[in-house]
């Protein structure tokens, strides 16, 4: 059980100062703490000494949990390949539907990262990510129409049939062997594609120019991909896209991982706000002290499907991030499991603890 948060708030009034307390909480009351994360123990609190009770009764409702921990999962193959990083039509569209009926809702990984998502009350966020763009990720018949047998597809699919978001990562590359990863192979319609994908709702990140090994590369060529690969998508997507986001091919980091953060080429600058791995597990949730925006884990998705990726949170229900349906708070148990960390200073959303 957490410790509830007891803290003084000093008042200025015409006459002086007075000492005001915040209320422990008491379930059989309905008194519940609030607190607005600062920048530590001095950080202001919440205007309001005590939170509303509706907003206590919402998250009692669902149970909500915002420091629990989030699914990034990831796709390289969609198709039918004879490869352990393939994932059949079918099987893809069994993991849609396998989400939606757990109660799992899409955003995208700078949602995440920003801690800025609308997810309904009482569903948890997902990040599904792609890399190495491959057609079977996003293929464009020769009529016009999508493939129905693409990602891209099939999750539109999902959006039209409601309740689930165009909302999804996807991690190209530029320049390889592999003509079919190359901007989705159909260098035609890359630019197009790139742009319906934002269009829709979708994040479009890098995967450097020819999926370089960060770890092996020299410093000076690492910095050059970053780059090219950030401006090159920036300049094709248009409209004053930023490209935020990079996959690290292999799940390598460099010697000076500061470089993924922010550096320049031949002193034209780059700059990243997140950096994801290729294993790793389930993230911590980005108001959890626990997160790093840098080295965010994933659970890679194959052949086998979620069936037991999704199965250790109903093991561990305590674990599982559940949204209360307000972006502006933090909805938190008194009983949280350690494990998730602390809620952290300086974000702005007032902590709703019940």
């Amino acid at each position: 059980m957490l410790p509830l948060i007891l803290g003084v708030v000093l008042v200025a009034c015409l006459s002086g100062l007075f000492t005001a307390y915040f209320g422990a909480n008491d379930r059989a009351t309905g008194a519940t703490t609030s607190t607005t994360p600062g920048d530590g123990a001095d950080a202001p609190l919440a205007a309001a000494d005590q939170i509303p009770i509706d907003l206590v009764a919402r998250a009692q409702e669902v149970g909500a949990n915002e420091m629990g921990q989030i699914l990034v999962l990831m796709y390289h193959l969609i198709g039918y390949d004879d490869s352990k990083y393939n994932r059949t039509p079918e099987g893809f569209r069994q993991d849609i539907a396998d989400l939606r009926a757990a109660g799992y809702y899409p955003v995208n990984l700078n949602d995440l990262v920003n801690g800025d998502f609308d997810v309904p009350a009482g569903k948890t966020p997902v990040v599904i990510t792609f890399d190495d763009s491959s057609g079977g990720q996003y293929r464009i018949n020769a009529d016009g129409s999508l493939d129905p047998d693409c990602a891209v597809a099939i999750m539109q699919e999902a959006v039209r049939q409601g309740g689930w978001a165009s909302r999804a990562g996807f991690f190209p590359l530029i320049d390889v062997d592999a003509p079919d990863h190359v901007l989705f192979g159909q260098p035609e319609l890359a630019q197009e594609k790139l742009q319906r994908l934002v269009s829709w709702g979708y994040e479009v990140g890098s995967h450097t120019v020819s999926h370089l090994n960060l770890k092996k590369a020299a410093v000076s060529e690492v910095k050059k991909q970053l780059y090219e690969s950030q401006t090159t998508i920036e300049e094709m997507i248009g409209g004053g896209y930023e490209v935020t986001s990079l996959a690290a091919p292999f799940g390598e980091y460099p010697s000076q991982a500061s470089i993924l953060k922010s550096g320049d080429h031949e002193g034209r600058p780059y700059a990243y706000q997140a950096a994801l791995k290729a294993t790793g597990g389930a993230s911590f949730s980005p108001f959890s002290d626990g997160f790093r925006a840098y080295h965010i884990p994933r659970v890679e998705v194959g052949e086998a499907g979620l069936t037991e990726i999704l199965a250790q949170f109903e093991r561990a229900p305590g674990l599982r991030f559940i949204s209360d349906g307000d972006p502006t708070t933090i909805s938190v148990p008194d009983d949280i499991d350690p494990a998730l960390g602390s809620v952290q200073t300086g974000l702005g959303q007032e902590v709703v603890r019940y």
